[in-house]
């Protein structure tokens, strides 16, 4: 097995599964229900909290989590105050404040650094949001909020509106709830959609199928009048899909986000999308959960958070609870367990795939060679196993038989993972030695 162990921690909502989730809920039930019986579980334990980005609720309700677990707490709020300005290598930081503590919390501006971070240090890593890439633990208590509304996910749709391109927290959200079974409305504001290859693989991965349809609302939100629709298979609701393009009905929930200014995202043409108290007199909206993941702008108003459906200061208030659970399931496992994450691989570095195309991915930060690991079974990608970013291969040989094949072809979907190498050109295989085809 030539690819990199698994990395430990929680880094991305990719690592959730059914059974883990199920297991969350009930958990951060029990601790609300009882909360004297976890107050001393973290005693003796130290986390330590690295966030080289602004936080409020992020870093304030880890910090809660674990003052009333017992534990006690290390926190950098200033990237400047730490070795980093003075051009110490994350790698480093993160050997160091891992002797320290029993835990870290990474909160990091490159996509992917967190990855880097469970490398270079022997204790679990949670990712507290790294770049645009995701924020695991956001999706964990946004999740958490609305279980507590809803009955079953299964059936519900759900609207994800403004900065996809950019806003961590929508990524991580939307795997989640595909693997809920739950049907997205995707409402990019204009410039801001994410890359088609993540909504491939999002669909790729869960079986799900991608739909269009359309209603006046959204060519107020996002300048058109359609939106793009992943479902699960097999889900039907109503008059939805008979029409070619046919109206949405109804939105179970909306999750708006901000515009992610501080990542360079700006916006195009009339304006960016938000709400308006009187557009919740519309049937679309009629009993639909209105969610952030906060801080708002112009997109929230302050006027809607009197409504019933709100449920953001909720969302916020369930913060600590939600990773009070993942702290004991990872620092006390012993007695308060959850069923296993799916391991997120490190990947294989492989110098001759060239630099990771992402400009903020932690690799041209870093000055890392770019590791790669393949998603998919039946269409697979190569992916930057830092910032999961598409690499450019269009040939893979078999490390056991050393012979190269064209990356969609029958011969190269038969080689196990663990013998793939991938080359972006034909040439470059056949002077490593590998044979055509065969």
């Amino acid at each position: 097995m030539r690819l990199l162990p698994v990395l430990e921690g929680l880094h991305s909502a990719e690592s959730f599964n059914v059974e883990f989730l199920e297991a969350f809920f009930r958990r951060t039930r029990e601790i609300e229900a009882r909360p004297v019986e976890f107050r001393e579980s973290l005693r003796g334990r130290v986390v330590a909290h690295v966030f080289e980005e602004p936080s409020t609720r992020t870093r304030l309700s880890f910090e809660s989590a674990v003052l009333r677990l017992g534990g006690s707490v290390l926190t950098v709020t200033d990237p400047k105050s730490t070795s980093g300005a003075k051009g110490e290598a994350l790698a480093d930081t993160a050997h160091i404040v891992g002797g320290y503590a029993d835990l870290l919390v990474w909160r990091h501006p490159r996509d992917g650094a967190s990855r880097v971070v469970a490398q270079h240090t022997s204790v679990p890593v949670i990712n507290a949001g790294d770049g645009r890439l995701g924020h695991p633990t956001q999706t964990l208590l946004d999740l958490c909020a609305l279980e507590r509304r809803w009955p079953a996910f299964a059936g519900r749709t759900i609207g994800l509106m403004g900065d996809l391109k950019y806003g961590r927290t929508a990524r991580s959200l939307a795997w989640g709830l595909a693997l809920l079974g739950v049907r997205v409305v995707l409402l990019p504001a204009p410039g801001l959609d994410w890359e088609s290859s993540f909504e491939r693989r999002i669909l790729d991965h869960f079986g799900m199928r991608l739909r269009w349809t359309r209603h006046p609302l959204f060519r107020v939100w996002t300048g058109s009048p359609e939106a793009r629709v992943l479902e699960p298979r097999g889900m039907i609701q109503g008059l939805l899909f008979q029409d070619e393009v046919p109206t949405l009905e109804r939105l179970d929930a909306l999750y708006l986000t901000r515009l992610q200014r501080e990542r360079g995202a700006t916006v195009i043409g009339e304006g960016y999308p938000g709400l308006q108290p009187e557009q919740l007199r519309d049937p679309l909206l009629e009993s639909c959960l209105l969610m952030h993941p906060l801080p708002r702008r112009e997109e929230l108003p302050f006027e809607l958070d009197r409504d019933d459906r709100a449920l953001y200061f909720e969302q916020a208030r369930l913060g600590p609870v939600a990773r009070m659970a993942v702290l004991l399931a990872m620092l006390r496992e012993d007695a308060w367990p959850l069923p296993s994450l799916t391991p997120l691989p490190a990947g294989q570095p492989e110098a001759a795939l060239g630099a990771c195309a992402n400009a903020n991915c932690v690799t041209r930060a870093e000055g890392l060679t770019t590791p790669w690991r393949v998603v998919g079974a039946a269409r697979r990608q190569f992916l930057c196993a830092l910032c999961d970013s598409l690499l450019p291969v269009d040939y893979v040989g078999c490390r056991s038989t050393l012979r190269v094949h064209p990356i969609h072809s029958p011969a190269a979907l038969r080689i196990s993972p663990e013998n793939l190498h991938p080359f972006r050109e034909r040439e470059e295989a056949l002077e490593a030695g590998y044979a055509w085809g065969g």
